[in-house]
């Protein structure tokens, strides 16, 4: 596997250095290193030694080429080397070489394009659909979409299916690196369309038709449609996002779905060092009774929580409700603050509380629970322009989840906080 990385660096320089010799190509490439650490994630006692710790090395190289007659190819290589660490495992190396994105693009006139290949899905505030940047390995997609952007429409029409790259996880089983989903079986296919009030307000509309096979590792027979609207605007210094999404289906297994979720968000900012204060408000009716019936959990089409619910990933957008205070400033160029305060609970006491991927239990449901207090989490990062050097971009994080009464109540008591931190260096050229 580290002759494929070495193998793949060497094609993706080789390709950035093209640029010299052929001014139709357009490259540029990303080298970023990041430390992460986790401790006490179980919530059972913050005295004892339990950080699990990750670093990794991550290239890109982005490479468009124009043809010409509305003809574009773009390439995105990467590969991903990964030491992680935890207790358990002791210390476990991970490397991966993939395409990223390697799509074909047809222009068919001003206003009309079609992709055909694998290719990212990034819409709205991307809490349905997104590309998971920050992940090692991000999320893409193989298939086909239509896009018709033109004066105040825009519309997107897809029909794809997850590429089947690996999540990479640590296993104790050779090789260690396995997916934490298998991609057989699974479609995709949706449209998503915005309409421009003016050119910072809006509304978009979504139907997305999510579809397991009797082949798919997870969810098997699922067919599950899923629809929703968003308003957006930005005026004097203020801006605001209201999204609703209403999921309906069912399973083999004859299980009906049928679940919702609302989010709502505000923000003034100020002249002053450009400082934003914000509100938000998130919430997902929870299932009491899980598994019985009809299923009333939220199901997502692909996560994209990691942003929206706090970053230690504790939550997603299903069975729970979460009160959000951020702040953001540039108090001098290049530096950007920023601070949230996630106050989080469940809807549902008797509901399963899932985690960030919305199909694991962070704890499962029982009719015994009656605390919906989960906790607080505050985040607070730094992300920083290094002016002398172009290009490069240093990022610190911290991150605290003090647990509430409904830890405690479904961990024999015990609800010792948790911490998160990560140090990213970034370099695009």
């Amino acid at each position: 596997m580290r002759d494929h990385i070495k193998y793949s660096l060497s094609i993706a320089m080789l390709l950035a250095s093209s640029q010299a010799v052929a001014d139709s190509w357009n490259a540029s490439a990303d080298l970023r290193e990041r430390y992460q650490s986790f401790n006490n994630f179980d919530f059972n006692n913050a005295a004892v030694d339990s950080k699990n710790w990750a670093f990794d090395s991550r290239f890109y190289l982005k490479a468009k080429r124009d043809f010409g007659n509305g003809l574009s190819v773009y390439l995105q290589p990467q590969a991903v080397l990964i030491k992680n660490n935890t207790p358990a495992n002791g210390t476990q190396n991970l490397s991966q070489a993939d395409l990223l994105q390697a799509y074909v693009q047809y222009d068919v006139s001003n206003f009309g394009m079609l992709r055909l290949g694998r290719q990212q899905l990034v819409y709205g505030d991307q809490r349905l659909l997104g590309h998971l940047g920050w992940k090692d390995v991000a999320r893409t997609f193989d298939g086909i979409k239509g896009m018709y952007h033109h004066d105040a429409i825009k519309l997107d029409v897809f029909a794809v299916h997850p590429s089947d790259i690996a999540n990479m996880t640590p296993s104790t089983a050779s090789p260690q690196g396995s997916s934490l989903i298998t991609w057989e079986d699974r479609t995709l296919i949706g449209a998503y369309g915005t309409y421009h009030i003016n050119p910072k307000s809006g509304v978009d509309a979504y139907l997305i038709n999510w579809k397991h096979g009797q082949q798919a590792a997870i969810g098997k027979g699922r067919n599950l449609n899923t629809y929703g609207v968003r308003l957006f605007g930005k005026q004097s210094g203020f801006d605001a996002t209201a999204e609703a999404v209403f999921q309906s289906g069912n399973w083999k297994t004859g299980t009906s779905q049928k679940a919702s979720a609302y989010a709502i968000k505000a923000g003034y900012t100020l002249p002053t060092w450009k400082t934003r204060f914000g509100i938000e408000y998130d919430f997902s009716p929870g299932d009491a009774t899980p598994g019985v019936g009809s299923h009333k959990d939220f199901v997502f089409p692909f996560h994209t929580n990691h942003a929206h619910y706090g970053e230690m990933d504790f939550f997603s957008w299903a069975n729970m409700k979460d009160i959000r205070l951020s702040v953001k400033t540039i108090p001098t160029t290049g530096l950007v603050l920023i601070g949230n305060v996630h106050v989080l609970s469940l809807d549902k006491a008797t509901g399963n509380w899932l985690n960030v991927v919305g199909t694991g239990n962070v704890y499962a449901g029982s009719p015994t629970y009656t605390q919906t207090k989960a906790g607080t989490e505050i985040d607070l990062k730094a992300v920083y322009k290094v002016g002398s050097v172009n290009g490069l971009k240093l990022v610190g994080q911290y991150g605290l989840f003090n647990p509430g009464a409904a830890v405690s109540e479904r961990n024999a008591g015990k609800a010792d906080r948790a911490t998160f931190s990560y140090l990213i260096a970034d370099y695009a050229f």
